[in-house]
């Protein structure tokens, strides 16, 4: 009786999240550029996330190696969730690996077990990712991302599974175009039968423009489709980068209620030197947005 209180706790608490699925933080990167560029992740400039986020592009990065540490809010007025990543790769010939790792964290909350008594759980869940590439061409590369998933949702509801990236980057002058299917794997199961990964289809591709011999503005567009519950999502962003050093960026996340809802998201970094900073804001998205308010953070350095 008490297990099963405490996972009906549990559920009731992620339920607004869940939507017939579960571990939906696996499609919230934690990476606070493709926050700013409104939620892409296939085609944007590569960062130590790449290694996370499309793991094909990360021969085509002009470092020889990346990493970085994030820190976000996500739904701060609502959930007041909190999510962290840190993450590397590195290139060796044609060959690119990388490791990642992403906490996603909850508000604890309370609730009574089967002798009246009232305790308070904090749930959790987090992703370890292992990741390679090969550059098939001059312009054209292949990348898997193999991830185990935990979750634990209450005392005595836990779970956890393995899923797979799958990506493809091509990459010619200023155009990139990119197609990847992700998490696909096995079930989550917290005791009374399996919930689904939430599996995705994504297609992308961005255009650099060189306005002048120091300026740049580059557009990049993406389309996502969510397999269980169906639902389509659409990112598109702009990027003006001054000297390489200061890029001011801004996007918006075409979204569904019952994946990530929609938002507007603005965005700034700075290099300097082998140093990077980049931070990310979101806002709007409806009088009723879950997401408004959300940040993020990341600091990243290049060998």
């Amino acid at each position: 009786m008490k297990k099963l209180t405490t996972i009906l706790a549990a559920f009731l608490f992620m339920a607004v999240q869940m939507n017939g699925q579960s571990v939906p933080f696996l499609n919230v990167n934690a990476d606070p550029y493709s926050h700013s560029m409104g939620g892409a992740t296939l085609t944007l400039e590569q960062n130590a996330f790449t290694a996370m986020n499309n793991a094909s592009a990360m021969v085509f990065a002009p470092n020889k190696a990346y990493g970085g540490l994030s820190y976000n809010t996500w739904q701060p007025d609502y959930l007041n969730n909190t999510n962290i990543g840190i993450a590397t790769f590195s290139k060796i010939g044609k060959w690119a690996w990388g490791v990642g790792y992403k906490s996603f964290g909850y508000d604890s909350y309370n609730y009574t077990n089967d002798k009246g008594s009232s305790k308070s759980y904090t749930p959790a869940e987090s992703s370890f990712d292992l990741s390679g590439s090969y550059r098939i061409s001059e312009n054209f590369a292949a990348g898997v991302n193999l991830r185990f998933i935990s979750s634990d949702l209450a005392e005595g509801a836990s779970a956890s599974s393995f899923a797979a990236d799958i990506s493809l980057t091509y990459r010619k002058d200023a155009l990139t175009v990119a197609a990847a299917i992700t998490n696909v794997g096995g079930e989550m199961d917290y005791g009374f039968g399996g919930y689904k990964l939430p599996s995705m289809a994504k297609i992308g591709a961005n255009y650099a423009f060189s306005l002048a011999p120091e300026h740049t503005l580059a557009l990049n567009v993406e389309g996502d489709i969510l397999m269980e519950p169906s639902a389509f999502m659409a990112a598109v962003g702009a990027e003006y980068s001054y000297n390489k050093m200061i890029n001011v960026r801004a996007g918006y996340h075409l979204g569904d209620e019952v994946a990530i809802p929609s938002y507007g998201s603005v965005g700034v970094g700075v290099k300097v030197w082998r140093l990077s900073l980049d931070a990310a804001y979101l806002f709007g998205g409806g009088e009723n947005s879950t997401l408004n308010g959300s940040f993020g953070v990341a600091l990243g350095y290049r060998f």
